[in-house]
């Protein structure tokens, strides 16, 4: 197993892979053997095989104004149902597409608007035998005010804490969640990205709390911006954690286990994932470019409502 300052076995990289700067999504699909990267830059979604290495080309890229992807976080593939489900920062959306979408697509379903009470959404978990989603946000809001919802030159940072929000996996349109994981209880500030396992939700919480300099429509300074931001992967925090909840939980409630503190050498958790069989759970780190697993077999056998 990699550990220490370990060189990868493959790098995927290059003018034809059409990768941008940054993924801020990446998932595996174990049915197919297919990785999918999420581009925010380029308002795509691409797709590789598996083994995939070098300059290779993409199998598959979504993108276009059918598509509706904006700025694509969070990204994950249900293999029961055949979809794949991409979580939009800009518009606060929940876009679902057939696994093997290509091109310039419509989504077959959208969670979008006000009264889902979504803003800032950056990651999301699909539940296929619960038939659920939850989606991690950075902001939140009122539902049905204008605290929530997609942005644009008139939307800015303003809203609440984030959180972790729960709907049925076939809802669609401007609909209110099925559950909300928010409060000073719950301690998330900014919800990063998330997975789902036996009932419950694994979450990266990261309350560093980045305000960029400029509105998240790209289109004006933010309101009250006096100069450049600090470098948000090298402050950290010391509230970020990483947390555990039941799928059924429904407003501020205290998660039911944590990794937090100094000795984890958590900055800026972000990514996520898990391996039950092995009582293990896998974050990656944006405040010091690393990846790190935990040991963690007591999480998976906790009691799930």
């Amino acid at each position: 197993m990699a550990s220490g300052d370990s060189e990868p076995v493959r790098i995927v990289s290059g003018q034809n892979t059409k990768l941008t700067r940054v993924a801020h999504g990446i998932t595996y699909d174990a049915g197919r053997d297919e990785i999918f990267a999420s581009e925010p830059l380029a308002s795509s979604v691409v797709a590789f095989r598996g083994g995939a290495s070098g300059e290779a080309a993409p199998l598959a890229v979504i993108q276009g104004p059918k598509t509706r992807l904006h700025q694509p976080w969070g990204l994950q593939v249900d293999d029961l149902h055949k979809e794949l489900v991409v979580a939009d920062f800009a518009t606060s959306s929940i876009l679902t597409y057939a696994w093997d979408a290509n091109g310039d697509v419509a989504p077959k379903r959208v969670i979008r608007g006000p009264e889902t009470g979504m803003r800032g959404l950056s990651g999301l978990a699909v539940d296929p035998e619960r038939n659920l989603i939850v989606g991690a946000t950075f902001l939140g809001g009122k539902r049905g005010s204008r605290a929530a919802g997609p942005y644009s030159n008139s939307f800015g940072w303003g809203g609440g804490n984030g959180g972790l929000f729960i709907f049925d996996r076939t809802a669609q349109g401007n609909v209110a969640p099925r559950g909300v994981i928010a409060g000073p209880h719950t301690g998330i500030i900014a919800a990063a990205q998330v997975v789902v396992y036996g009932g419950k939700i694994f979450a990266t919480i990261d309350n560093t709390k980045y305000m960029p300099p400029y509105d998240l429509g790209g289109y004006l300074p933010r309101q009250g911006c006096k100069g450049p931001p600090l470098p948000p992967l090298t402050m950290g925090s010391a509230d970020n954690f990483v947390g555990v909840w039941n799928i059924t939980d429904n407003g501020d409630v205290p998660p039911m286990a944590i990794i937090h503190g100094p000795a984890t050498q958590l900055v800026a958790p972000a990514g996520i994932a898990i391996n039950p069989k092995a009582g293990e759970l896998y974050i990656t780190d944006g405040g010091v470019n690393g990846a790190f697993t935990f040991l963690v077999p007591q999480f998976f056998s906790l009691a799930a409502k």
